[in-house]
């Protein structure tokens, strides 16, 4: 596959953040993408953007992703590449988990996921499906000040792409991740963070990150097609895109 192949690609969380930068980088690259995002302003203002179309929908509700892969089908056809980019490293310190945040955050960060999995087996046409689940080194390895619930959620989405893989594959689909570091693009988190803030506390940040700066989407991007080539042999695998930050295999 080529970087310019002409995919149909559909991306869960695209109306805002990383998703709609991996959109605009495909759709920029002569590949079709269909936007998703709850708010359906945003889809619509992010479709005229990109001169594309999408769906506002609740990917952590199971029916909402049977719609949603109906609706993408409609446009694109056969859906070559399905990323499952929903999820947030936004929760509470360590200990101070209420059973309702922890539900909250395993919504967003694992069962968007598997639901919208389980609604592409269910009410897809499509073939030979390259499913790619964005992760985070979170759920790889202990990473100080990270939220236990957004740790423990990616723990387990890394689990099941590892399992569900071998069983999707009769579908014809594979299923594989992407271990992410600390990413930065307009709007980031990380860059509001970093706003105000002097070299110091930059480097500091990096000190662990041996080559020394923030992932882009491209970097991202760049995975993603990887993933997606045709008739690779890469399935059930985590490829982790961190800058040498984590320690352990």
């Amino acid at each position: 596959m080529s970087k310019s192949s002409n995919k149909n690609i559909l991306i869960t969380g695209s109306s805002n953040g990383l998703g709609y930068n991996l959109a605009k980088i495909f759709i920029d690259n002569g590949n079709k993408v269909f936007l998703n995002g709850l708010s359906k302003k945003n889809v619509s203002i992010r479709c005229k953007e990109l001169n594309t179309e999408g769906m506002a929908c609740d990917v952590t509700k199971e029916n909402d992703c049977n719609k949603l892969i109906k609706s993408a089908e409609k446009y694109l056809g056969n859906i070559d590449v399905l990323v499952c980019n929903v999820g947030s490293g936004s929760s509470v310190p360590i200990g101070n988990e209420t059973l309702k945040e922890w539900k909250r955050v395993f919504d967003l960060n694992f069962f968007s996921t598997v639901n919208t999995v389980n609604a592409l087996i269910k009410n897809s046409k499509s073939s030979k499906v390259s499913i790619i689940c964005v992760s985070s080194i979170c759920g790889h390895e202990y990473i100080p000040g990270a939220p236990a619930t957004y740790s423990v959620a990616k723990s387990a989405l890394n689990n099941y792409i590892n399992i569900y893989s071998k069983y999707i594959v009769k579908y014809n689909y594979r299923l594989n991740g992407i271990v992410c570091g600390n990413i930065m693009f307009p709007g980031s988190s990380w860059e509001k963070k970093l706003k105000g803030k002097n070299y110091s506390f930059k480097k500091k940040i990096l000190e662990d990150v041996s080559v020394d700066r923030f992932a882009e989407p491209m970097d991202i991007y760049d995975v993603i097609w990887l993933l997606s080539k045709d008739n690779t042999f890469i399935n059930g695998s985590l490829l982790m895109v961190d800058g040498g930050q984590t320690r352990s295999f």
